[in-house]
């Protein structure tokens, strides 16, 4: 394996380095250079452990499936331990291969949303380094040995009780508390990772770190209030870390996830307790709030892959938890600035509470004009991929107003107002697995005209028509339905 000891950033070199993916966030939405809104859909793919990198996404047929698919965006793990494996060397054969990957979703116009991704932070705690262990092993030890305050019985395969532990609420401490210089380190990384990937066109964003914990609840109880947790160790965390990454790259998005579990709220006690997004106002554009959304009454109270889910988890899931979620997102995104965007969700394969489960996420994405990455691992399922390939609008030439996909009925529909400022058409991807043959009908209304994509036979634009008098430029409403014809 080569290792780099020294890399070179490009603040040190006389051009400047820029972003890459040409879009911005405005009034909610990611927007690309002609103005358009834009939506994506996708999956993702974390290596948790060596050799760090998803081999499927070096297979050329796969990842033209995916984009077959109508998939158009990869959350992509970029994995601290992989990159730099010892202090300051660095894996340029990770790296290399890393870039193989970015360069084949890119030729199949597939974005990337690289992913620092962690789970309970260390292998110490019984998962894989989220951080690469020599930085652990640099921390101070914690008052009680892993796992206090719980038994070690206890923990069975629920590695997520070790974020409860002392030790790794005290390692994430650490790491917020710069100990052993840990937030240099990581930004160093953030930088090399910039600089690495911020040329190629098809980078939407880095992901700060993956589902980040409150610190050391224990010494301080209070950060078990989420507000208090983001406002005091998160937001001047992330502060840090996008500085380091403007010196590379002034305009890809930057993603951050508040703590997990302020997801449902929108104050400042139980909410994100962010005053601003990271890096300040200046960032507002070029800043996504990033979050997850997996059932909580389905995770205290499983149910069995072949039964179908109880009327009080439907409830409980798809009527109250999930839309309160994305109303909290909503309001969160409005105060703050920037846009949102659901990076998981899912979480289970092939039995009716996932296929139920999954339906609702995806419905109540379309109903807050959200994009979506599913989070799991059965790609080589049909049904799955059958529902994770959906009508949707990917960009949409104005401001929307609703978009849905029916899954039960196959009928999408799309009302927005029509920008004719805009140059480039709307694009609705329309899958062949849900439509064989092309078996659907467009409907537009009179302020449209329609046509399938010379270049992509999935794929119909939709345009203002011209012929009809006096439309207003911002005001008209364009509808557009898919109906299907057997």
């Amino acid at each position: 394996m080569k290792l780099l000891v020294v890399f070179v950033i490009c603040f040190l070199l006389i051009i400047t380095c820029y972003g890459s993916a040409d879009v911005h966030a405005r009034n909610t939405y990611i927007v690309d250079e002609a103005k358009r809104v834009r939506f994506y859909h996708g999956v993702n793919f974390v290596q948790k452990g060596f050799p760090w990198y998803p081999s499927e996404l070096l297979d050329p047929a796969f990842v033209a499936n995916l984009h077959q698919w109508g998939l158009n965006v990869v959350r992509l793990g970029i994995m601290w331990a992989g990159v730099e494996p010892q202090p300051q060397q660095y894996n340029v054969t990770y790296l290399n291969i890393m870039k193989q990957i970015v360069e084949l979703l890119e030729s199949n116009n597939i974005y990337v949303l690289f992913d620092l991704h962690q789970d309970v932070l260390s292998s110490r705690f019984g998962t894989y380094d989220g951080i690469p262990l020599w930085l652990y092993n640099r921390f101070p030890p914690s008052k009680h040995p892993y796992p206090f305050p719980l038994q070690s019985s206890s923990l069975g395969n629920n590695w997520a009780l070790g974020y409860v532990t002392e030790a790794c609420s005290h390692a994430f401490q650490c790491l917020y508390d710069n100990v052993a210089g840990a937030v240099e380190s990581m930004s160093d990384f953030w930088r090399l990772i910039a600089t690495t990937f911020g040329h190629y066109t098809n980078v939407l964003g880095y992901e700060l770190i993956n589902e980040p914990w409150v610190g050391n609840y224990i010494d301080h109880p209070s950060l078990l209030l989420p507000g208090v947790a983001g406002s005091k160790n998160l937001l001047p965390f992330y502060d840090k870390l996008v500085s380091a990454i403007r010196t590379v790259d002034t305009k890809t998005l930057i993603f951050y996830e508040p703590i997990t579990f302020s997801e449902r709220h929108s104050d400042q006690i139980f909410g994100s307790g962010f005053s601003h997004v990271p890096g300040g106002k200046d960032y507002q554009n070029r800043s996504v709030l990033s979050y997850h959304y997996y059932c909580t009454a389905l995770a205290i109270n499983p149910v069995p892959g072949n039964e179908n889910i109880p009327m009080l988890d439907r409830v409980l899931c798809n009527d109250i938890e999930g839309p309160a979620v994305f109303r909290s997102v909503e309001k969160e995104i409005n105060r703050l600035g920037g846009s949102g965007f659901l990076t998981e969700f899912g979480g289970c394969d092939g039995s009716p509470v996932c296929d139920n489960q999954l339906e609702a996420g995806m419905l109540d994405a379309d109903r807050f004009r959200q994009s979506w990455i599913y989070w799991g691992n059965s790609y080589a399922s049909t049904a799955l991929i059958k529902r994770l390939s959906r009508v949707y609008a990917r960009a949409i030439a104005g401001r929307p107003i609703s978009m849905i996909y029916r899954a039960d009925k196959r009928i999408f529909s799309l009302s927005y107002f029509i920008d004719k400022t805009i140059n480039k058409p709307t694009e609705i991807y329309v899958p062949f697995l849900n439509y064989p043959q092309a078996s659907y009908r467009v409907v537009v209304n009179k302020y449209l005209k329609w046509k399938v994509d010379p270049t992509d036979a999935n794929v119909i634009l939709v345009e203002p028509n011209t012929p009809v008098i006096n439309i207003p430029i911002l005001n008209s409403i364009g509808t557009v339905e898919i109906q299907p014809t057997m």
